[in-house]
């Protein structure tokens, strides 16, 4: 388990699933990001938090005999929003500097 700050990040494993001869068990990552804060006083307690999670299947662990193997789980979903945030953001740049580079010449135009 990673800690940095109110940021954990940590490995998995589900609990194991016998199917004939193998047994599978799943793997994820889980990353959270919280807060939390109490306090008791004579008077009485207090305290408030907030916390967000995301847990993030990564494999399946499959044990035969005395065989052992993991099979990744691709995350398609991901690399396609990745994807597109990468080409939505080359779009964006691009127009900025052809933006740029025309307003010389749209400047010149207007004052003929």
């Amino acid at each position: 388990m990673a800690r940095i700050g109110p940021l954990q990040v940590q490995t998995l494993e589900g609990l194991p699933i016998t199917i004939g001869q193998a047994t599978l068990t799943p793997q994820a990552l889980l990353v959270a990001l919280g807060r939390r804060r109490g306090r008791v006083t004579r008077t009485g307690f207090g305290g408030w938090g907030w916390a967000c999670g995301l847990l993030i299947p990564r494999a399946v662990i499959e044990q035969r005999g005395e065989r052992t193997q993991r099979v990744p789980i691709p995350d398609r979903t991901g690399e396609a929003l990745l994807a597109m945030a990468i080409v939505g953001l080359a779009v964006a740049l691009l127009s900025i500097v052809v933006q740029r580079l025309i307003q010389p010449f749209a400047a010149e135009r207007k004052g003929d």
